[in-house]
């Protein structure tokens, strides 16, 4: 593996984050969800861990770093994953929906309910699921394209 896929997954990963924020900020403001995702995410490993660092003011820039880190770590996966993938650079929008389904539904219907840091979809509020697919898949058909752009500026 060659750290130019690496970095450049990094670097989709975090282009991608910040549409998928955006998604997650208008569910808010729309009145779907009132606690991000990524804040309680971190606010129960937080808490699972000892800490009581949801009501310090670090705590804000924790979970949003921990957020962008997330995007970035899929975005290197992504970028690891893709030329292994038949088709894996056919079409950025069906490519990116399935990546972004696949992390969803690897992270909410299996890791962080397994460690206990945030509940199954199905104990979930509906609207703030459904907002979070949505979120997803806005998130992977923008690290798709992303992960496209970059390949075409090295290339």
């Amino acid at each position: 593996m060659q750290t130019h896929t690496l970095v450049r997954g990094a670097i989709a990963g975090v282009a991608a984050t910040i549409p998928m924020t955006l998604v997650i900020a208008a569910g808010r403001a729309a009145g779907l969800m009132r606690t991000p995702p990524p804040k309680q995410i971190m606010a129960n490993a937080e808490a699972a861990a000892g800490m009581d660092g949801a009501r310090d003011e670090a705590f804000t820039a924790r979970w949003m770093i921990s957020h962008v880190a997330y995007g970035v770590g899929c975005g290197v996966l992504y970028g690891v994953a893709r030329p292994h993938v038949p088709g894996g650079r056919s079409n950025a929008v069906q490519d990116g929906l399935a990546f972004g389904g696949a992390i969803w539904a690897a992270s909410y219907c299996v890791v962080m309910p397994a460690l206990g840091v945030f509940p199954w979809p199905w104990d979930d509020d509906h609207t703030r699921t459904a907002v979070m697919i949505a979120a997803h898949g806005v998130f992977g058909v923008a690290l798709a394209a992303a992960s496209a752009r970059l390949d075409a500026f090295s290339s």
